[in-house]
């Protein structure tokens, strides 16, 4: 396991959010500690993975609703480049699949998104420590899923390749579709779903749908 040293100030601080006010709101958020100097803000995964790669970043803020990619696919191209790189998690949701998946890829923390400022900045000084940056919401799930193993845990059991089938599947995408989306034969498609099925435990697409939802992996009105 890495060991994280603590950062010399100021850090170097990427935020990648879907949503550009969100981007810009966290801007304004870190920029009343001065030891914490932005030095990117994006909205695609391919802006901060070019950034990353000739860039020094010490730390993203990472949001795991990516309009062109995965949260968590991004974290993992980006440790890539830069195995040192802190990354802290951002998401609206604290119960989903990304806290714990995040985590075990390497991530240092992972953050609501209805945190206030004073935690932010606690959380992200936390992690320029060494430590590990946790919001109490996102610790209670957690801790609960540790407790009674749900479709969180379930989805554990998939490869990186059946998740990302499972997300295109569960939003509507058709196997044409996702063949296309993930570069990958119409067989392996259906491959991947029925290896879903099994383990799973789901006799249908509408099963699995209903286990992708509960776990987060989409929201109620995240379809094609």
């Amino acid at each position: 396991m890495m060991s994280y040293n603590p950062l010399s100030p100021p850090f170097n601080i990427y935020i990648l959010d879907d949503h550009r006010f969100i981007g810009e709101l966290l801007v304004h958020r870190l920029g009343s500690d001065p030891q914490m100097r932005v030095v990117g803000v994006g909205t695609t995964r391919n802006g901060v993975v070019e950034y990353a790669g000739s860039n020094r970043i010490d730390i993203v803020l990472l949001d795991m609703e990516l309009g062109d990619g995965d949260g968590v696919q991004v974290a993992t191209d980006l440790l890539a480049l830069q195995p040192s790189l802190r990354i802290i998690g951002l998401s609206a949701y604290a119960e989903s699949h990304y806290p714990l998946t995040l985590l075990e890829r390497g991530g240092r923390g992972f953050m609501s998104k209805r945190v206030s400022t004073a935690e932010l900045l606690n959380g992200v000084r936390r992690v320029a420590r060494g430590d590990l940056a946790i919001s109490p919401d996102v610790a209670m799930h957690l801790a609960t899923a540790a407790r009674e193993p749900g479709p969180v845990y379930q989805l554990r059991a998939l490869t990186r390749k059946e998740a990302a089938v499972l997300r295109l599947l569960s939003s509507g995408y058709s196997v044409e579709e996702i063949s296309s989306e993930l570069a990958i034969s119409e067989k392996t498609v259906q491959s991947h779903r029925t290896s879903m099925k099994r383990k799973l435990n789901a006799r249908t697409d509408v099963e699995l749908c209903l286990i992708a939802l509960r776990a987060g992996v989409i929201g109620v009105h995240q379809t094609k």
